[in-house]
């Protein structure tokens, strides 16, 4: 697998003059990596971390009538430790669209996850939105995560009308059998852009997610500013397992941008998954990012998480995740490194 993932970057690389030219197929991709100072409250470590770097192909073509044929496959690559993995690991896809909006099948981050404008504005480890508003704060163990992207689905995506979209999504469980769980997922949102301010709302739900009849659902609300070169946004959600296990979950973050450099801040809280759980948990973060071109970024990062007595939060979006025993406070430190290409 290593070895098609490298004949494919290189095959790309090679012919990216002709894709050009024809306008019906992009490589693209991301590598973010840096080095970061890694303590569980136990163990101090220096690592190397990659943030979800990838590569991926995409492209269109024009069927006539305003219709068009749309698809991407997109893969996680891991360039620290060249490690082989599955590929079409991200967002990969095939649909059609038009004038009544865009229809795709394939692997897609559910409505739910993808609703997140003016408000994910930290990145990597100092993402509140993926680490808290969508539940893997409290996740361990308890089947809260909502951060997902849908395999076997559906989805629609409407066009934007005066400002507004809503998408929808539907995956079936494929390992249905007769008189067992359905594993069945839906996924809705819809939000308003007025340019300087947005709202949105979105719905996630997994039926027989634990157990036959236990659902699990997730609702999030969004709402964000940007004036000029200042953006704030705040979200909260409502996370439930149906199985004894519930949380609600805020966060704000902001942003100031002041020439090529940008100053970043988030918090959030994630209250107790039960009375008495003693599981909630608090953050806090801050970055900096320097933009050396249109397509690199230097930034930097500091968070710190919070654990009530029983928590076990963790951060989440590098490959080198180090989970704290019961209670304890991890925190990171760290210079990393964004090219867009």
């Amino acid at each position: 697998m290593q070895k098609q993932l490298i004949a494919l970057a290189v095959f790309g690389a090679l012919t990216a003059p002709a894709f050009a030219e024809d306008s019906s197929v992009n490589l693209y991709g991301r590598l973010d990596m840096g080095i970061e100072s890694n303590d569980d409250a136990t163990t101090n470590r220096l690592v190397v971390q990659n943030f979800a770097s990838r590569i991926g192909f995409k492209g269109e073509e024009d069927l006539n009538n305003g219709l068009k044929a749309v698809w991407q496959i997109e893969t996680v690559i891991s360039p620290d430790e060249a490690t082989a993995t599955a590929f079409a690991t991200r967002n990969s896809y095939v649909g059609l669209k038009g004038g009544f909006g865009t229809v795709l099948m394939g692997n897609y981050d559910s409505p739910f996850k993808s609703l997140d404008r003016n408000v994910s504005l930290l990145w990597n480890q100092g993402d509140a939105m993926e680490q808290f508003i969508h539940g893997k704060a409290s996740a361990a163990g308890l089947g809260m995560n909502a951060h997902v992207r849908q395999k076997n689905v559906i989805q629609y995506h409407s066009p934007n009308m005066s400002g507004f979209l809503v998408r929808a999504s539907y995956a079936p469980d494929e390992a249905k059998v007769k008189g067992g769980t359905n594993k069945q997922e839906y996924s809705f949102s819809g939000e308003y852009d007025a340019g300087m301010w947005n709202v949105g709302a979105a719905y996630y739900a997994k039926e027989d997610a634990v157990a036959l009849g236990k659902d699990f659902n997730a609702i999030k609300l969004i709402a964000g500013m940007k004036m000029g070169d200042i953006t704030f946004g705040g979200a909260y959600s409502k996370i439930d397992n149906d199985a004894g296990k519930k949380t609600d979950v805020f966060m704000l973050a902001g942003a100031y941008k002041m020439g090529a450099t940008t100053l970043k801040a988030s918090v959030a809280t994630a209250k107790e998954t039960a009375s008495n759980a003693k599981d909630g948990v608090d953050f806090l973060a801050l970055e900096v990012d320097y933009a050396m071109s249109k397509r690199s970024t230097l930034y930097g990062y500091l968070a710190q998480i919070k654990n009530e007595d029983l928590g076990i939060a963790k951060f989440e979006t590098g490959d080198n995740k180090f989970p704290p025993a019961a209670g304890k406070d991890p925190r990171v430190f760290g210079v990393a490194i964004r090219h867009l290409f």
